[in-house]
């Protein structure tokens, strides 16, 4: 089984088995703080599945804000866009992280939480995010758990079996040549948070 049919079939429970009110009050009150979102920002979800983040990050950014959510999973979309069938700042669609359907410097903040071990062709990924990042724009990669905790999670389930966090040092290394300066990294239990900043003048090979 591949990862698309793997998160397919898992679309319909989601949120019943992740999205608990144990972690959405986790990530209100302890995580979504620490991605320092400014209000009013347009923010790129990426891999964002069922929008399970969307509402802390609407809350994040306010009224005048906007969210954009993708994910390479077309049933996690469909859940995605019937819940935030009625919100005008949100736009769910289908697309990788490595193929952004969005124009240069279209963002203020792109989130990837819970996603960044799935990403197949992490380089790739973090130039096209680069590329639609404003000048002033940060990228936070961030789950609600820390890199031990994500290794543990995810043994046993085959599709995403050696699905990892980079070591912190190829994590600033990965980031760096690829455009990104890190301004923090948290990893401890319950939270990793890698908050990167990105550089003035990037140019790619």
């Amino acid at each position: 089984m591949d990862k698309r049919t793997f998160f397919n079939e898992m679309a319909s429970t989601w949120d019943q088995k992740f999205y608990t009110l144990q972690l959405q009050e986790h990530l209100e009150k302890n995580l979504v703080p620490r991605f320092h979102l400014r209000r009013g920002s347009r923010v790129l979800d990426v891999g964002g599945g069922t929008g399970g983040i969307i509402p802390f990050l609407l809350q994040a950014i306010g009224p005048q804000g906007e969210v954009h959510s993708i994910d390479f999973a077309e049933k996690m979309v469909e859940i995605g866009r019937m819940k935030f069938a009625g919100e005008p700042r949100v736009s769910v669609q289908v697309a990788s992280g490595e193929n952004l359907p969005f124009e240069d410097h279209f963002f203020d903040h792109v989130v990837c939480f819970g996603v960044f071990p799935h990403i197949e062709d992490r380089p790739r990924a973090l130039q096209e995010i680069n590329r639609a990042l404003k000048a002033s724009g940060t990228l936070v990669i961030a789950h609600a758990l820390s890199s031990q905790e994500i290794r543990a999670h995810h043994k046993g389930a085959s599709p995403v079996s050696q699905d990892f966090l980079p070591e912190e040092k190829e994590m600033r290394k990965l980031l760096s040549e690829n455009g990104f300066e890190v301004e923090s990294l948290i990893d401890e239990p319950k939270c990793y948070c890698c908050e990167a900043a990105k550089k003035v003048e990037v140019r790619f090979k």
